[in-house]
């Protein structure tokens, strides 16, 4: 099995990181960008997106504007649909 290919963008990171802190109060979304932050410095680190999931998901009702003001989430945490799983 392959491991999926999380493409990792830091500008987009950062493009996210000022949406959210523009958009959502800070103390709402406080663990998704402080992971977000440890990511830009070590993107090659899977346990931070392993923390990014689980910031997210205890997000509640803010799960939606979290991925709607930082869709690069979603490509981060997202599985390739076409990866050779053989």
């Amino acid at each position: 099995m392959s491991e999926p290919d999380h493409s990792f963008d830091p500008p987009s990171i950062q493009e996210s990181l000022a949406m959210l802190e523009r958009y959502l109060p800070p103390e709402d979304i406080l663990p998704v960008t402080s992971v977000l932050r440890e990511l830009s410095e070590r993107p090659d680190d899977d346990a931070l997106l392993a923390r990014l999931a689980e910031a997210v998901d205890s997000r509640g009702i803010l799960q939606g504007a979290v991925l709607t003001y930082a869709p690069v989430i979603a490509g981060l945490l997202s599985d390739d649909p076409f990866a050779d799983d053989a």
